[in-house]
């Protein structure tokens, strides 16, 4: 994709036009089966004395993280997501609530998480959203996502998948060097050693960044 496509695709995207439902059993036991090693492996490799899972869905990283000590909240911004939360999940932070809960400072967490979230985005909200990663975090940023088929590609650092076979609410996949950069022009560094640490089902999408 040249420069000029990328501006296109940039200015014409539009956001998904149908809201995330579940195609799964998306039970807290369910999910419990699946995160498998993963609240573990959070507290084992980031040691988080203050965690935020960033677009936590129902919030049942954020329960399982909690089972196991860690201080945690949950961030969801969509409304119709926030009402699937379980009520014994009472720690989540909502958009209303967000500036308040940011006490209008940077660097509130130390650890921020982001799984499974910018695909559903527009390009121009996965840059404002890794902006605000940044923002809050005091160390450690940790993101899964899914990345175009294209990204190893020579030259195709502004390839973008637009939809895939998984989900329709699956609008952006971005170059992974791409995503990359976007965290370098926030003053960050990449963590290699935690990545290999967290990705545990060899996938290829986990991404940790470290505040320079």
């Amino acid at each position: 994709m040249t420069v000029d496509q990328f501006e296109a695709l940039v200015q014409s995207q539009k956001p998904a036009r149908t809201s995330w439902l579940p195609v799964t059993d998306y039970s807290f036991e369910a999910r419990r089966v699946i995160e498998g090693q993963q609240p573990a492996l959070i507290k084992e490799c980031f040691q988080p004395k203050n965690a935020l899972d960033y677009g936590c869905g129902a919030g049942y990283l954020v329960a399982l993280l909690s089972e196991i000590g860690v201080r945690v909240k949950g961030y969801e911004p969509s409304e119709s997501l926030r009402e699937m939360v379980p009520p014994y999940v009472k720690w989540l932070v909502s958009s209303s609530t967000w500036d308040n809960a940011m006490n209008g400072r940077p660097d509130v967490y130390d650890l921020v998480i982001c799984r499974e979230v910018l695909e559903h985005l527009t390009v121009l909200d996965i840059r404002k959203t890794v902006h605000e990663l940044c923002r809050i975090s005091g160390q450690f940023v940790y993101v899964t996502t899914r990345f175009t088929q294209n990204w190893t590609m020579p030259h195709a650092i502004l390839s973008v998948d637009t939809k895939d076979d998984l989900d329709p609410t699956h609008i952006t996949m971005l170059n992974k060097d791409l995503l990359r950069l976007l965290f370098v022009l926030e003053g960050f560094k990449r963590r290699a050693d935690l990545e290999e640490r967290m990705d545990w089902q060899r996938k290829g999408r986990c991404l940790v960044y470290e505040r320079a």
